[in-house]
């Protein structure tokens, strides 16, 4: 059975690169031009491809990748750094920098301060925000971006599936800790866990459901739900059953009415309860709660059990994964990762930025849709790290899309982006007295039609 999945993986994954050549116009009105697709798609399949391409050097080269990202933004005319004209995008953009150099400053101080080569990773992040930044200035995208991108990483992930014999594979466990796939194994690519991989054909799915119809539709169902069962993974299944629900409520809702924004309560709610959520999960499990996340949970707060409101800097728990004092693995909550990099004030900051994303305007009216990938965000992060705003990796390009989105994404909704997209918020000087002499025009015409 794991060889038959091999073989549809892989081919599916061929078609799915040979469907998106094919449709690169699509592709490039998703992204407002095809310069800008090309940029950005380029630099997530190059980030997903450094294990492979420089091995044990894989964070150097998604370093090079971010130096390059932002001299292309520079070289093309990036140089505004307001970033978008919706001021509560504006707030994200900023929130996010805030929290970097909070969790900076956190890290530096307290106890023996950086350990290894964090500042690197911390300077990575703040160059990423940077290009970010000046991105988002010029550029708005529909959330077909996220669902493009995501097949072309699924693409890169699958197609070598054939070739790669027992290795794209992990074997199933057992007793307790029970988790296995109907392909017999657990599909993971060329990554160590088949989380990350069922992570991005979720984001992909749940993307291709706000904007894609019919056949576009089709294709890109079928290889995010092949990627799914043969990674068996459970939390992908959970997390792709709360955005359909979402998506469902979306579209009574928005065939009531349109929204351009989720009203402010409803954004600030919803951040509240998954985070309140996962604060309590953190502080109420045991070694085995959640196939042992807890063990992980458990370690994070014990040490930072007499800094809550501050954190202790997330240098040190390399530290202790160094010293055998904590679980090799990662946080599993990005809420977790934000308590222990920058305590209850990282947390509070993580939530400004998330309630401000969430009611960010939309183009076209379709807020809830829209706003789907960042719900299922939400809702992923109580147990997986999706974005680590402390460095950058081969997820992070989630997080820049999700800021970028301005349209749930039909083709008519394709946003061109031949400057800085939000010129016409941003009235020039005369603006004021065009409108002026608009008005005194269309009276002059009302009286005359009178007359």
């Amino acid at each position: 059975m794991t060889v038959f999945f091999a073989f549809l993986l892989t081919v599916s994954g061929v078609a799915t690169a040979a469907w998106l050549v094919a449709t690169r116009r699509k592709v490039a009105a998703a992204f407002g031009d095809g310069r800008t697709a090309l940029a950005l798609v380029g630099f997530v399949v190059l980030a997903n491809a450094a294990p492979v391409l420089a091995g044990e050097h894989s964070s150097a080269l998604i370093g090079l990748l971010v130096l390059g990202l932002l001299a292309w933004v520079v070289g093309t005319g990036g140089r505004d750094l307001r970033g978008p004209s919706d001021g509560w995008l504006r707030i994200a953009w900023w929130a996010v920098a805030v929290l970097l150099l909070w969790c900076l400053a956190v890290d530096a101080i307290v106890g023996a301060g950086l350990y290894g080569s964090r500042l690197v990773s911390y300077a990575a992040a703040g160059l990423f925000l940077l290009a970010g930044l000046l991105i988002a200035a010029r550029t708005a995208v529909t959330t077909r971006a996220l669902a493009y991108t995501g097949l072309a990483v699924l693409a890169l992930l699958t197609i070598p599936t054939l070739f790669s014999g027992t290795s794209a594979w992990r074997t199933c466990t057992g007793g307790q800790l029970e988790k296995c796939s109907v392909a017999g194994a657990l599909f993971k690519s060329f990554f160590e866990s088949e989380n990350y991989v069922a992570m991005v054909a979720t984001f992909t799915l749940v993307a291709a459901l706000c904007a894609m119809r019919r056949g576009e539709l089709v294709v890109t169902a079928t290889l995010c739900l092949l990627v799914i069962v043969a990674t068996g993974s459970r939390t992908s299944y959970l997390a792709l059953a709360a955005g359909a629900a979402w998506l469902a409520g979306s579209y009574l809702i928005e065939r009531w009415r349109r929204f351009e924004r989720i009203p402010l309560v409803l954004s600030a709610g919803l951040v509240v309860v998954f985070g309140a959520a996962a604060t309590y999960l953190m502080w109420s499990a045991d070694r085995s709660t959640l196939s042992n996340r807890g063990n992980i949970w458990v370690h994070a707060r014990e040490y930072i059990a007499e800094r809550k409101v501050t954190g202790v800097g997330v240098s040190k728990w390399y530290y202790l994964r160094d010293v055998g004092e904590a679980p090799t693995h990662f946080f599993h909550s990005g809420y977790v990762l934000a308590i222990f990099a920058g305590g209850f004030v990282a947390l509070v900051i993580w939530g400004v930025w998330a309630s401000a994303l969430l009611h960010g305007r939309v183009r076209d009216g379709r807020a809830f849709t829209a706003k789907a990938p960042v719900v299922l965000f939400l809702v992923y992060s109580v147990t997986e790290v999706v974005w680590n705003p402390l460095s950058v990796d081969g997820l992070s390009w989630i997080f820049l899309l999700l800021m970028l989105i301005r349209a749930a994404g039909s083709p008519r909704d394709a946003l061109a982006a031949p400057g800085p997209v939000d010129a016409a918020d941003r009235p020039g000087g005369l603006a004021g007295l065009r409108a002026l002499a608009t008005r005194h025009q269309r009276r002059r015409s009302t009286a005359d039609s009178v007359r």
